[in-house]
């Protein structure tokens, strides 16, 4: 959790603070926290793999694919605007278009990628 006030940045750990508790109510709010983190987890974990069972590792490599020329084609674009003097608005739009696929690609794939990395997801070998 962060605070932000006063052109400052705070970061907060626990909404109560240990000192706050006696050992045992500590002990009981750290289990508590420990149990919500492992429901969070299986039900990422039950979710994603039923919604996404296309995902493998063939299909996560032919995505970074698809994001890497989603990129290029916005570069490109953006360098093929930049060589006319006064590039028209539909020249413009074609840029956003372009522009927006990538933004969103590469949204899509990282979170993709963080659902790999926290284990919602085996890709077999």
């Amino acid at each position: 959790m962060k605070i932000i006030g006063y052109g400052k940045t705070e970061k907060i750990d626990h909404l109560v603070s240990k000192d706050m508790l006696d050992r045992e109510s500590a002990r009981k709010l750290q289990k508590f926290l420990e149990e919500v983190e492992m429901s969070i987890f299986n039900a990422n974990r039950e979710v994603i793999r039923k919604a996404v069972p296309e995902l493998t590792r063939e299909s996560f490599m032919a995505f970074s694919v698809r994001v890497a020329e989603a990129r290029a084609r916005y570069i490109k674009t953006a360098l093929e605007l930049a060589a006319i003097p006064h590039p028209s608005p539909e020249e413009i739009a074609r840029l956003r278009a372009a522009r927006e696929a990538n933004d969103e690609l590469v949204q899509a794939f990282e979170a993709t990628k963080r659902i790999i990395e926290r284990g919602y997801t085996l890709l077999p070998r």
